[in-house]
């Protein structure tokens, strides 16, 4: 009924042009209206609202989409990467397993089966589980339970995610994920889960799109300083360090830079030394003075995407110490972690909970989590929580 719709379209055309955010109008998902409707679009639009722009499909023509909606190797983002605006990537992105508990019977949680599915872990179509979980199996060993097997699904969350944004670094011209959020308790595309906590893809995300970047681009065995909206930046030290995977340095390099607005500058053609062990470590900084402006961190393997070597670190060592400050309606809390031992500590993760019950406190903002301490290194990481969502408990931070 060609003539209902286009009536609808002028009736929401007039409810929302006088809006702030209304950016653009779209006339279809991934695809194109047939031509009577795009006909009308475009009439409608030019009378009612003619200095805002139109685009027939959300991932077609001017703009780029399509996915991919699984997860791929890092350097996979980058050997696609747009000169368009990508409408539209995801990936699987595992909750924690705190989450999903509330998911499904703890009977349920291992081996994996229908209730996964359930909740959008399936292993054919576009989130292509069986992909993500031939990822954990070659690329990290393989699990014997839902703890395990949820541990290691967040090194893939991260690596994944972030590359999304990094890969974006040769041209420059965007990105948007499907999705953010899920509608419900999900295993798939979003970066926080459906009781809002996120997971190691939001601190992936969150990273890879600093406006003043540092990384390693994977494809081309570089490390680059990407300046998306930074201004201006002069006086910049890059460096690269490599660790091996006990966290003793092997080799260490900086170089000086500049970086202008809207750039990508390749700061070193990587050159690997002997004697690395079969997984270490590459650890950026760009810093400015004293100041460190992006830090980044990455696993790489003497076999291309081969992380089965850290199966064997022994369990690291590691101390918190939280000092908190109620202001008003909100809580600032401030945790120092410690690795006390001699292993690294890979993916560490710190979470809110009530002091008495020991209870989620959700949602809850950290300032970064998922994160590496070599040995003796120290991190402080700032978590923001409202008073209401303590239930009346003072609220404490615990190792997840």
């Amino acid at each position: 009924d060609n003539e209902l719709f286009l009536k609808n379209v002028k009736d929401l055309v007039l409810r929302i042009r006088n809006h702030p955010s209304v950016g653009l109008y779209c006339g279809r998902n991934e695809g194109f209206p047939p031509l009577p409707l795009e006909q009308g679009i475009r009439k409608t639009l030019g009378d009612l609202h003619p200095d805002l722009h139109y685009i027939p499909s959300s991932a077609d023509q001017v703009v780029s989409g399509h996915g991919p909606y699984w997860a791929n190797p890092a350097r996979f983002y980058f050997n696609v990467a747009d000169k368009k605006l990508h409408s539209e990537i995801g990936a699987p992105n595992i909750p924690s397993l705190d989450s999903v508990r509330l998911m499904m019977p703890e009977k349920a949680l291992w081996p994996q089966a229908l209730d996964w599915g359930l909740h959008d872990f399936c292993l054919q179509g576009a989130m292509n589980g069986t992909g993500f979980r031939a990822i954990i199996e070659n690329s990290y060993g393989g699990a014997s339970n839902a703890e395990e097997w949820i541990r290691l699904a967040q090194f893939v969350n991260y690596d994944t995610y972030r590359a999304m944004f990094e890969a974006q670094s040769k041209y420059r011209m965007g990105v948007l994920l499907w999705m953010s959020h899920s509608c419900w308790p999900s295993f798939v595309w979003q970066t926080y889960d459906y009781y809002f906590e996120p997971t190691a893809a939001y601190y992936g995300c969150k990273k890879g799109s600093e406006p003043l970047h540092i990384q390693w681009n994977s494809a081309e065995e570089t490390i680059e300083v990407v300046n998306y909206n930074a201004g201006k930046v002069t006086g910049l030290t890059a460096s690269i360090e490599i660790l091996n995977m006990d966290g003793k340095r092997v080799d260490l390099k900086t170089a000086p830079l500049d970086s202008a607005e809207d750039t990508t500058t390749t700061c070193f053609n990587m050159k690997y030394p002997n004697g690395l062990s079969e997984v270490h470590y590459l650890r950026l900084a760009l810093s400015r003075g004293t100041e460190v402006l992006s830090s980044n961190f990455y696993m790489r393997g003497l076999q291309q995407n081969d992380f089965r070597a850290i199966r064997q670190l022994p369990t690291p060592k590691l101390t918190t110490a939280t000092t908190s400050l109620r202001k008003a309606d909100r809580w600032d809390l401030s945790t120092k972690l410690q690795n006390t031992g001699d292993s690294p500590a890979l993916m560490v993760r710190v979470k809110a909970v009530r002091q008495k019950t020991g209870d989620r406190i959700l949602p809850a903002i950290y300032s970064d989590n998922y994160i590496a301490l070599m040995p003796g290194e120290s991190r402080t990481i700032i978590t923001e929580i409202d008073e209401v969502d303590t239930r009346g408990e003072k609220p404490t931070i615990i190792l997840g």
